[in-house]
């Protein structure tokens, strides 16, 4: 059975120790969930839906744009939306980073898991160039081996993406382990056949993700230095 750590619970007992962790980005890494919610309030207002919050955006964060679309616009509008995928990335490209900071704790804790010698890689749904540029913005790109996103449309939960960083990168699945905030993170390195962590200040709450059963939870970021 499945054990879930919190920081008030006893240290983990791990039967071969982290040397990798992959991250998650948005809601994991950095908060961008203002800059993302309004880009994409802003499509579905000149669409002629203005029934949402911004607010009400936050648990669509961190799908593909087509399924997050798919969902928030009435079925009438459907075939537009490529149009309002492209509306999207023309809209927050240019201010992605407006509003969103790092989570409290990650440039520190990067710099401690680099001097431990932790390999560090990211999985997320932004693209690969827009990933490098957003870790770059923050100064804490030197401590990742890769830099991953999505490029080719296929999304996690597929495990296509933690499959490739744990193959270019040579490491060992038994040592590695996927840290995010949401379902499609999990299951991801569930399907991958990597560890699991949720991260509970972003997206989904802490019930949510100990239903999926991750190998553990954490409630901050500086949790992973007594972990690895």
């Amino acid at each position: 059975m499945q054990e879930e750590i919190c920081s008030e619970s006893r240290d983990i007992k791990m039967p071969h120790s982290i040397t990798n962790i992959i991250f998650d980005v948005d809601g994991t890494l950095i908060d961008s969930k203002r800059d993302i919610a309004g880009a994409q309030l802003w499509v579905l207002q000149r669409l002629g839906i203005t029934s949402f919050s911004e607010e009400d955006l936050y648990p669509h964060i961190g799908k593909p744009l087509a399924e997050t679309f798919s969902m928030l616009l009435p079925e009438y509008l459907h075939s537009r939306i490529p149009e309002a995928a492209v509306m999207y990335r023309d809209y927050y490209r240019p201010r992605a980073l407006d509003t969103t900071t790092l989570f409290p704790g990650v440039g520190e804790t990067l710099e401690v898991l680099s001097l431990k010698k932790i390999r560090l890689a990211t999985a997320t749904t932004k693209s690969s160039e827009t990933t490098a540029r957003v870790l770059r913005h923050f100064g804490i790109a030197e401590y990742f081996a890769q830099m991953q996103g999505t490029d080719n449309g296929i999304f996690k939960p597929d495990p296509f993406i933690v499959n490739k960083i744990v193959n270019e990168q040579a490491w060992e699945k038994a040592h590695t382990i996927i840290v995010g905030d949401t379902d499609r993170d999990i299951f991801a390195g569930k399907n991958a056949g990597v560890r699991t962590c949720g991260v509970t200040y972003g997206s989904f709450t802490r019930d949510a993700l100990s239903a999926l059963h991750p190998d553990w939870n954490m409630d901050s970021f500086p949790q992973l230095n007594s972990h690895v």
